[in-house]
């Protein structure tokens, strides 16, 4: 299936957020992941079910001041 990850299409064969995470070998600590424009709470991505054409965004902190 197409998903979209940071504006970057790319094919991906499982269905949930917490594979194509750990597929993409994203660290999750500071980690936060939008679908479409609603924030999937950590304790969904395990659980959330992409479907074609999803827009994943990723948002990591960072540390500044």
């Amino acid at each position: 299936m197409r998903i979209t990850v940071n504006g970057k299409e790319t094919e991906f064969s499982k269905t949930y957020l917490l594979d194509l995470l750990s597929d993409m070998g994203v660290p999750l600590n500071g980690l936060a992941v939008a679908v479409g424009s609603k924030i999937i709470p950590r304790d969904q991505w395990e659980a959330h079910l992409l479907k074609e054409n999803d827009e994943v965004m990723l948002i990591g902190a960072t540390r500044g001041g």
